[in-house]
C-alpha cells in the first residue's frame, strides 16, 4: 500500500511540474494559461494530501518524515512564486498577487520546518529493502524535479532579464537617434539664422558706406561752392579796400562808443574767478577763501555739461563767451536778490559783474542766453526782457534756429530733427552764417540799420568790421 501511495506522490509531482511548465509556455505563446496553471495548484494539493496518506498508511514513513516532504513542497512553490512575481514585475505587471502566495507558502513551510524538527522520528521497524530502494528512488526524483524547477525557474529568469536588457537597448538606441536628430535640427537652424545674419549685416554696411559716401560728396560740393563764393568776395573786396578804409577812418571818428550796462557798486560782492562750468553756472572763490557755486538769475543757456541731454546749439558758444568776459575782467562781483539764496542744489543763486558790466545782459544781447527760471528774483527781470528782444529782433545765437527756443516754457528744443542734406546748388541753411546776403561797405552803413553792431554768425558780419577780434562787428 505504501508503495502504491509513493508511485502516485511521484506521478502527482510530474503532473504538477509538467502542467506548471505547459503554464508558462502558453503564457509565452499569448494563449490562455490560466486554466492550466489551475490544474497545476490542484495537482500540487493532490500530492500533498497523498503524503499525508503515505504518513497514515505506512508503518516506515513517520510524520517527521512526512512534514519534512510537504516543507519540501511548499518551499519549492514559494520559490516558484517569488519567480513570477519577479517576472511579472519586469513585464511592468502587477506582482502582488504572486508575492501573497509566496508569502502564504513561506508560513506553511516553516510551521512544517518546526513540526519536521520537533517531531522524532518514530519509526523502529526495520524496513525490508524493496521499500527502503522506493524511498531512495522516490528521493532522486523528488531532488531531481526540484533541480529541474531551479533550472527552468533561472533559465526564464535569465531570458527575461536577456529580453529586458534588449528592450532597454532599444529605447537607448532610439533615444540616441532622436538626440542625434534634433542636435542635426538645431545646428542646421542656427547656420541658417547666422548666414542671414551676415548677410543682413553685410546689406546694412554696404546701406551706410553708400550714404556716407553720398553725404561726403554733397559736402564736398558744398564747400567748393562756399571757397568759390569766399574767394570771389575776397577779390572784391581787395579792390575796394583803399576806398572803404578812408571811408570807415571818417566813420569811427564819428561814432559814439556803446556803453555796455553797468552797475552800481552798492551791495556788490568781490569774489575771484573758480571755474566756469557752463554759460549760466560758474565757481568763485570769495574774500574767505570759501568756493562758491554760483547760478546766475533770470537766465538760461544751452546745455553742454547736462548728463541726460548732449550738448546743446550755441551752448559751448555761451560757455566760452562767459569765459572770455570773466577772464577780461580786473574784479568780478556777485549780487544777491531778495527771496532765497540758494537754490536746491545748493548754488548760490546771484547777479554777476565782471568789472561794471552785468555778464547777464551781455549774453541775453548777443542771443547766448535767454530770460528764464522766473521765480521771486526778478529785480532786473525788464532789462534782461529788454535785451533779449534785441538779440530776438535781430536773429542773433539762439534766436538765429527756428523754433529751437521754448517759448511756451523753459530750455531749449534740443531734441529736434536736423534738417535734411540739400544739393550744393541750393541755399545754405538759415542756421548758417550768410556773409554774402547783405553787405555794407563800412560800419557807418551797417549801423543804420544794427545800431549796436553785429555778432560773427550774422548775415552782415565781415571781419574786417572787427576790429579787436572779439567776434562782434561795428560795436
Amino acid at each position: 500500500m505504501g508503495t502504491f501511495v509513493g508511485l502516485l506522490i511521484f506521478l502527482g509531482v510530474v503532473a504538477t511540474i509538467g502542467l506548471f511548465v505547459l503554464g508558462l509556455i502558453r503564457e509565452n505563446k499569448g494563449q490562455a494559461y490560466h486554466s492550466t496553471w489551475k490544474a497545476a495548484l490542484y495537482s500540487f494539493v493532490a500530492t500533498c494530501l497523498l503524503v499525508v496518506l503515505l504518513g497514515i498508511v505506512s508503518s516506515g514513513f513517520a510524520l517527521g518524515d512526512m512534514a519534512f516532504m510537504l516543507w519540501i513542497f511548499v518551499s519549492i512553490a514559494m520559490f516558484v512564486f517569488i519567480a513570477l512575481a519577479l517576472r511579472s514585475k519586469s513585464k511592468n505587471q502587477n506582482p502582488r498577487k504572486h508575492f501573497r502566495r509566496a508569502g502564504i507558502a513561506f508560513v506553511t513551510g516553516l510551521a512544517l520546518f518546526f513540526m519536521f524538527v520537533a517531531v522524532p522520528s518514530e519509526v523502529e521497524e526495520p524496513v525490508d529493502q524493496t521499500a527502503s530502494a522506493d524511498e531512495d528512488a522516490e528521493e532522486v526524483t523528488e531532488e531531481a524535479t526540484e533541480e529541474e524547477i531551479e533550472e527552468e525557474s533561472k533559465e526564464d529568469s535569465e531570458e527575461e532579464e536577456a529580453a529586458a536588457e534588449a528592450e532597454k537597448e532599444k529605447e537607448e538606441s532610439i533615444e540616441a537617434e532622436k538626440e542625434a536628430s534634433i542636435e542635426a535640427a538645431e545646428k542646421e537652424k542656427e547656420e541658417s539664422i547666422e548666414a542671414e545674419r551676415e548677410k543682413e549685416e553685410s546689406i546694412e554696411e554696404a546701406s551706410i558706406e553708400a550714404e556716407k559716401e553720398k553725404e561726403e560728396s554733397i559736402e564736398a560740393e558744398k564747400e567748393a561752392s562756399i571757397e568759390a563764393k569766399e574767394e570771389s568776395i575776397e577779390k572784391a573786396e581787395a579792390e575796394k579796400e583803399k576806398s572803404i578804409e578812408e571811408a570807415e577812418a571818417k566813420a569811427e571818428a564819428e561814432e559814439e562808443p556803446v556803453e555796455e550796462p553797468v552797475a552800481s557798486k552798492e551791495g556788490l560782492i568781490p569774489v575771484s574767478l573758480y571755474r566756469v562750468v557752463d554759460g549760466d553756472t560758474v565757481n568763485v572763490i570769495d574774500d574767505s577763501g570759501q568756493e562758491l557755486k554760483l547760478r546766475l538769475l533770470l537766465i538760461d543757456t544751452p546745455e553742454t555739461v547736462h548728463p541726460n541731454k548732449p550738448v546743446e546749439p550755441y551752448g559751448k558758444e555761451a560757455s566760452a563767451r562767459l569765459t572770455e568776459l570773466l577772464n577780461a575782467a580786473d574784479q568780478l562781483y556777485i549780487e544777491y536778490d531778495s527771496g532765497d539764496k540758494t537754490d536746491h542744489y545748493e548754488r548760490h543763486l546771484v547777479y554777476l559783474y565782471a568789472d561794471d558790466v552785468s555778464v547777464h545782459e551781455v549774453l541775453l544781447k548777443e542771443g547766448l542766453a535767454r530770460v528764464g527760471y522766473i521765480y521771486e528774483q526778478q529785480r532786473y527781470l525788464s532789462e534782461f526782457r529788454a535785451a533779449e528782444q534785441y538779440a530776438k529782433d535781430h536773429g542773433l545765437g539762439i534766436w538765429s534756429i527756428p523754433g529751437y527756443v521754448n517759448e511756451g516754457g523753459e530750455g531749449f528744443n534740443s531734441e529736434e530733427p536736423e534738417p535734411t542734406n540739400e544739393p550744393a546748388t541750393s541755399e545754405p541753411a538759415t542756421s548758417e552764417p550768410q556773409q554774402t546776403t547783405e553787405y555794407f561797405q563800412n560800419c557807418t552803413e551797417l549801423k543804420k540799420v544794427y545800431p549796436d553792431g553785429v555778432a560773427s554768425d550774422h548775415a552782415a558780419y565781415q571781419s574786417k568790421m572787427d576790429r579787436d577780434k572779439d567776434n562782434w562787428a561795428c560795436e
